[in-house]
């Protein structure tokens, strides 16, 4: 099971799909396209009122993710893992390992940042290192921008040296 309160995506589970996801769970729209730092943001709440699900299409990154709050939480978290098609960190770390190009690194990597425990993980840390050594100019800026989504201490000296 995934335990972040924030759930990462795959780019096959379409808008639409998230959309009649929230239909058939009776959310109810709070708004529609939310423009918050570049990126879309979706929101709607249960119709107990008891959790707010908000669908964030962030552009910049390429990547969209769900963020659960309220008391309610654990209820939805549950529905969202069940039918929804996720990322999990273990999956992403594996991917960024295993990509071919340009294309699967910055998705697994990405994939891997939004996807990460909220302590620190210095073994991931270390593959962020590895991954800010690149040759591919684009892979090195992204592992800048994905620190922005971990605020990690060990990883504070990379956007430092960039």
């Amino acid at each position: 099971m995934i335990s972040s309160s924030r759930f990462v995506l795959k780019q096959d589970y379409s808008v639409r799909a998230v959309k009649r996801l929230a239909w058939d769970l009776d959310w109810d729209v709070v708004d529609f396209r939310r423009e918050e730092a570049g990126a879309f943001v979706d929101i709607w709440i249960t119709y107990d009122k008891r959790a707010e699900i908000h669908h964030v299409d962030d552009e910049p990154i390429g990547m969209r993710y769900l963020t659960v709050r309220g008391e309610g939480r654990d209820e939805v978290t549950q529905q969202i893992q069940e039918k929804c098609d996720l990322w999990s960190h273990e999956e992403a770390r594996r991917g960024l390992k295993e990509a071919a190009d340009r294309s699967q690194k910055l998705v697994a990597l990405y994939a891997a940042a939004l996807t990460a425990p909220g302590t620190q993980d210095d073994d991931f840390v270390g593959e962020l290192r590895m991954a800010a050594m690149d040759e591919d100019p684009r892979v090195r800026q992204a592992v800048i921008i994905a620190t922005g989504y971990l605020p990690w201490p060990g990883l504070t000296d990379l956007v430092g040296k960039s």
